[in-house]
């Protein structure tokens, strides 16, 4: 009888998962769900060229046979996204009706956008808490990244949250662990300091001909591959002014939370030069081609059994160095850590809606539907880029025996830093103010000026000061000043 009932107890358990998953997946909202739009006035939008954009394109074919609406796509590189849609922003041609938004842009551009809520409450027959509902399946950390002034003016497309890579079979390696301890006197691990960092760097730094697991190699070892040229090196230094509990600008709130100015601090200085200082320091333990380097060359770094770490990549690029790396090096293999400092850059790509669109009804759905798990499923399963559902990152495929490596660790780690760093994303910097995107796009060539030698690093934190104070007082209403 106790068999029997143990037997019946696990059948009714079971059944309930079962139930309960059902009424998971149907909650979810889907093309299905989007009701008869009246406005069939075409869409524009404008977003990157490259494979996820080639792959959702028959997901808007079909959102347009679902609402009769047409959707005209312009492809563009990514660097000239900006410069083409803020002309039209400002202009408010509403030529693009749905925006497509790097994280650091959305406060800069929320007096253009629609607050999705206020779309929500006047289009969507779930209203705001379906919309939320659905919502809340993103990331915690990007989702703030698509608020301004605690609104949702965006909703996330895909991520390029960034991780530390480092050759994980050269880390567990007996040999390479007791020959780092007996120099060092800690145990080898990832660098969770700056400190720690510089001396793995400049450990892995080796001859060709000197070993590397026991084996003599072919070719020079780097350390470090780090992108010091004038494009992404700031998204490098945010990991790690972040990660020292700093930021560019301090944001000031009243006894309400209301945002009252911004400072840069002499703590902020300081914590800018410290950076730039320990970055520069570190580049002694990379390619001299990390001077001009943009991701593809890094990656192709540690793909190539060229270095050993990546200290701060974009987390989509993990999958593409574990496939270089397993083409060049037959035993090599990746893991994917926090940065140091454990608040990594929150990039970004999401949609919004432009006020001055002339549909904003059908652009609201199509920004739903863009942002859905079956879209965001295409996203990553056939676009190769990374979700920011964390219910696509949980589905059991990416977490199968064959995908575990490289797919499920890398969902691993995001579904593990996004919650913990939601809590310090609301009062970083670029994210409320309405200078950011001016603001991140100086930053690129200033940030790289020491590297290259152009300028000292006192030199070129004093022009990112100077060119800060001058954008934010230019295009923000909140005063801004320097802690002298």
């Amino acid at each position: 009888m106790k068999r029997m009932i143990a037997l019946l107890s696990c059948t009714l358990f079971i059944l309930c998962l079962a139930a309960v998953g059902t009424k998971a997946q149907e909650a979810r909202f889907g093309l299905q769900d989007i009701p008869k739009i009246k406005n069939k006035r075409t869409l524009n939008t404008v977003v990157e060229t490259g494979k996820v954009w080639d792959k959702i394109m028959p997901y808007i074919a079909e959102f347009t046979k679902k609402t009769g609406v047409k959707v005209n796509v312009e492809r563009v590189a990514s660097p000239v996204v900006y410069s083409k849609e803020n002309v039209e922003l400002m202009a408010g041609t509403g030529y693009y009706d749905v925006v497509y938004v790097e994280t650091s842009w959305t406060t800069e551009w929320s007096p253009y956008l629609y607050k999705l809520y206020d779309l929500a409450s006047k289009w969507d027959p779930a209203g705001i808490e379906g919309f939320r509902k659905d919502a809340e399946n993103h990331s915690p950390s990007i989702l703030i990244c698509g608020q301004a002034y605690g609104d949702q003016m965006v909703l996330p497309f895909y991520t390029y949250h960034m991780g530390m890579f480092i050759r994980q079979d050269v880390f567990d390696d007996p040999t390479e662990r007791a020959n780092f301890k007996a120099k060092y006197g800690y145990d080898l691990k990832p660098a969770t300091t700056d400190k720690e960092l510089y001396d793995q760097g400049e450990f892995f730094t080796r001859k060709k001909g000197e070993p590397l697991k026991g084996k003599p190699l072919d070719h020079d070892l780097y350390g470090l591959a780090m992108m010091a040229g004038a494009y992404q090196i700031n998204d490098e230094i945010s990991c790690r002014i972040w990660g020292k509990g700093s930021d560019y600008v301090t944001v000031v709130r009243d006894s309400t939370g209301k945002l009252k100015e911004f400072v840069i601090t002499k703590a902020n200085k300081q914590a800018l030069k410290e950076t730039l200082r320990e970055y520069k320091n570190e580049l002694k333990w990379a390619s001299p081609g990390c001077l001009t380097a943009n991701f593809d060359f890094v990656v192709a770094q540690q793909g190539e059994g060229r270095a050993i770490i990546q200290p701060h990549q974009f987390s989509n690029c993990f999958a593409w160095t574990a496939d270089i790396l397993s083409k060049h090096v037959a035993d090599g293999r990746l893991g994917i850590y926090p940065t140091v400092g454990s608040q990594p850059y929150t990039g970004a790509w999401s949609v919004g809606v432009a006020k001055a669109s002339k549909n904003p009804e059908a652009a609201y759905w199509l920004v739903r539907y863009l942002a859905s798990f079956e879209c965001q499923k295409a996203v990553m399963k056939e676009g190769g880029q990374l979700s920011t559902r964390m219910d696509v990152l949980r589905d059991p495929m990416w977490h199968t025996s064959e995908n575990r490596y490289p797919f499920g660790i890398l969902c691993d780690y995001l579904l593990d830093i996004w919650p913990k760093q939601a809590k310090y994303v609301p009062n970083y910097w670029y994210f409320n103010t309405k200078a950011g995107g001016k603001v991140y796009e100086m930053q690129m060539h200033v940030f790289h000026t020491p590297m290259s030698g152009e300028a000292t690093i006192d030199q070129a934190v004093a022009e990112a000061e100077a060119r800060t104070l001058e954008l934010t007082s230019k295009f923000d209403t909140i005063p801004i000043r320097e802690e002298k």
